[in-house]
């Protein structure tokens, strides 16, 4: 679904500027309206009964993000944090019975992102269930790194995004630095090698 399928409806709305780490909704809330990524990143992680945190994906700029639950009129699944400091404009829901009742194309193009997303989520997890734990963290370092270059990713963040752990993830980076497939900087790193990282041993 296209950002700028919004972008005379958004034009008029407000931004909000969040900070680091600030919750935009939690897990359990129920939806009351849209949400669009102006600039910076948005993550959405579950939290288990057991109390596991783990991170399911991120919504850079010209993102939409709260659309499943909205459209299903269930409570949320998970909850949204800025990653970085964010820029973000909410439509209403009463905003968005207006804007699809005036653009009823704008309906089709959001069930084709549905699905979408979908049949993303389900190809991930499948992956997730037949690769070692080093290839899980060597794939997630890749796509983190390469799709959003500006964030500083935790080992922690790491860590739920490739459904390992902290510990593990801090062996690998370590035996990847040891074999100059990444270098350290700060604490930030720089991916050296790609093929090397994605052919790192089990």
């Amino acid at each position: 679904m296209s950002y700028e399928l919004f972008s005379t409806v958004l034009s008029k709305k407000t931004v909000k500027n969040l900070k680091r780490n600030h919750i935009i909704y939690h897990e359990g809330d129920y939806p009351e309206g849209l949400f669009f990524v102006e600039e910076g990143l948005i993550g959405l992680f579950h939290i288990s009964e057991s109390g596991k945190e783990t991170f399911l994906r991120v919504f850079a700029k010209n993102s939409i993000f709260g659309h499943r639950s909205y459209f299903a009129s269930e409570n949320y699944h998970a909850s949204t944090i800025a990653l970085i400091d964010t820029k973000i404009k909410k439509l209403t829901s009463e905003e968005c019975e207006s804007f699809f009742n005036g653009n009823p194309d704008a309906l089709r193009k959001i069930t084709v992102k549905l699905a979408q997303d979908l049949g993303n989520a389900e190809v991930r997890l499948a992956g997730l269930q037949d690769k070692s734990t080093n290839q899980r963290i060597a794939e997630s370092l890749i796509f983190l790194k390469l799709k959003y270059p500006e964030k500083i990713w935790t080992r922690k963040e790491i860590a739920e995004y490739s459904c390992s752990s902290s510990e593990s993830v801090t062996r690998f980076l370590t035996y990847c630095e040891d074999q100059n497939v990444i270098q350290r900087v700060g604490r930030d790193f720089l991916i050296l090698d790609r093929d090397k990282l994605l052919n790192s041993p089990n």
